[in-house]
């Protein structure tokens, strides 16, 4: 084979290239930003106009040049997509994006650090660090200063209960749990306690964890959503009774349908009268601590001894980025490390930190830590403070606005989320206000002017506003009950 001196590959590009393209794109993203909030939120049957467009047929044999992929996936993207950084997107948890977020995407992908340990990422490992650091800050945890805490950024808030309650698991049964699983000791009696409130994360934990759904005890709720503590003690005391080991109870900062925060102090104080693991999903609702008004509810969280947060979502950093925080770290090393022959030892007296990849799932680990670590540098703890309590004055002034229409219920407000339903009053059925409402969801959403979402509370079909959005206006929300009522009026 004949040699070729400095052949161009396919996926290389020089400097000038680079930077053409580089520019040509940023313009495009700059556009899509600039005018985001005059767009519909979405286009009906965008995944079959995608499909289409993107064909069926195998891989071509020959690559296609550079700028005209990035012209055609980028209009794609720009006019196809469900677009949950406009200003009235407020569906499910999503965080809006922000552009220092995208930016630091580009630079952390450029460096592709693979942060698995401080030999081969020691500026992403140590950026990793601090941000984590000042994660636990803007949350207040832990409130002891004495505390050996720390954590790790993984993929999302699945991810991050999940890692929390492994470390539990051994922290709990010690270290035959990694070598005999749940065949000893008293694993297989284990309970946790969570309300039906609590999200979806919880069965596929406990189902990876071997203990099975069947180890959930779930407790009722008041009538604000939150984890009734009368019932949550009669629950522990009735499990020890019969023999079953009280293992964790799993609160909610901000349960997904309401906003709901459960009594976190309380809880507290109950795990340490029965030596119980505490552990908080703050996923979407725990970066309210930073907002001075909620500091009274979240006090608590400074007092679990895990918390997983999702920074792709209130702190309006870019998919995906979680992180679960321990209050003694070590957990995690006890739960995750195993000696290898090929990566550097790790830990002791003159060596490098504890590799992430002895803290955590994740052997190769991108560099998502660059993005959030831009994100809070960038906006600092009273810019978070400022940013998420406009969310939640916004969802309390939606609120107030939904009790003034007669046509419309108010069911709940809880932190930034909203829910209520439309009902004219001579409707008397759940089911066929059930089904109205639904209706009117699917119009609102098709009409691409706003896209809530929904929940089911108490067997009633409600509309959802969850405002985790920084470009989300008075008028934004101030326009939305009317569209509810006159979508529903011509419905009914």
């Amino acid at each position: 084979m004949k040699n070729i001196e400095n052949p161009k590959v396919p996926l290389d590009m020089g400097a000038e290239e680079f930077r053409e393209q580089g520019h040509m794109l940023v313009d495009k993203i700059a556009d899509f930003l600039e005018d985001l909030g005059e767009r519909n939120v979405h286009t009906p049957e965008a995944a079959k106009t995608a499909h289409e467009a993107l064909g069926t047929g195998c891989l071509p044999s020959g690559g296609t040049k550079a700028s005209e992929v990035i012209a055609e996936i980028s209009d794609l993207l720009m006019e196809q997509s469900l677009f949950n950084g406009h200003p009235r997107f407020w569906g499910y948890v999503n965080g809006s994006a922000s552009p220092i977020g995208a930016l630091g995407d580009l630079l952390g992908s450029s460096i592709n650090a693979n942060v698995c340990t401080w030999t081969v990422a020691p500026v992403a490992s140590e950026i990793e660090r601090q941000a984590v650091d000042w994660i636990g800050d803007l949350l207040n945890f832990p409130n002891d200063p004495s505390c050996n805490s720390g954590g790790i950024l993984v993929s999302g808030g699945t991810m991050a209960n999940i890692t929390g309650l492994l470390a539990a698991r051994r922290a709990r049964f010690g270290p035959e749990v990694r070598t005999k699983g749940l065949c000893q000791g008293d694993a297989s009696k284990a309970k946790f306690y969570a309300t039906s409130e609590t999200h979806a994360w919880l069965e596929k934990a406990l189902d990876i964890m071997g203990f099975g759904e069947d180890a959930i005890h779930r407790v009722a709720s008041n009538d604000d959503f939150q984890m009734d503590i009368g019932d949550l003690k009669r629950c522990i005391d009735g499990d020890l009774k019969q023999g079953y080991l009280p293992f964790a109870v799993i609160a909610s900062a901000g349960t997904v349908s309401t906003g709901a925060i459960d009594p976190l102090n309380d809880i507290s104080r109950i795990c340490k009268q029965n030596n119980m693991w505490f552990h908080i999903d703050g996923a979407y609702g725990a970066v309210a601590a930073c907002v001075p008004e909620m500091l009274g509810e979240l006090s608590g969280i400074g007092l679990a001894d895990s918390v997983a947060m999702d920074a792709h979502k209130w702190l309006y950093v870019p998919f995906e980025a979680g992180c679960v925080l321990l209050r003694n770290r070590e957990h995690l090393t006890d739960a995750f490390a195993h000696e290898t022959t090929y990566y550097p030892p790790t830990g002791g007296e003159n060596s490098l930190p504890i590799a992430y990849r002895d803290q955590g799932i994740q052997t190769s680990r991108g560099f998502r830590a660059l993005k959030v670590w831009m994100c809070l540098k960038t906006a600092g703890k009273d810019g978070y403070a400022s940013m998420i309590g406009n969310n939640i004055r916004l969802a309390e002034r939606l609120y107030a606005n939904i009790k003034k229409m007669p046509e419309l219920e108010a069911i709940s407000q809880g932190l930034s989320i909203v829910t209520f339903r439309y009902n004219p009053g001579d409707i008397k059925d759940d089911s066929q206000l059930n089904q109205l409402n639904k209706e009117i969801l699917i119009m609102l959403q098709a009409e691409g002017w706003a896209y809530p979402s929904h929940a089911n509370v108490d067997g009633k079909y409600l509309i959802r506003v969850c405002i985790t959005n920084f470009r989300t206006t008075d008028q934004d929300v101030d326009g939305l009950p009317q569209k509810v009522i006159t979508i529903g009026n011509n419905l009914s």
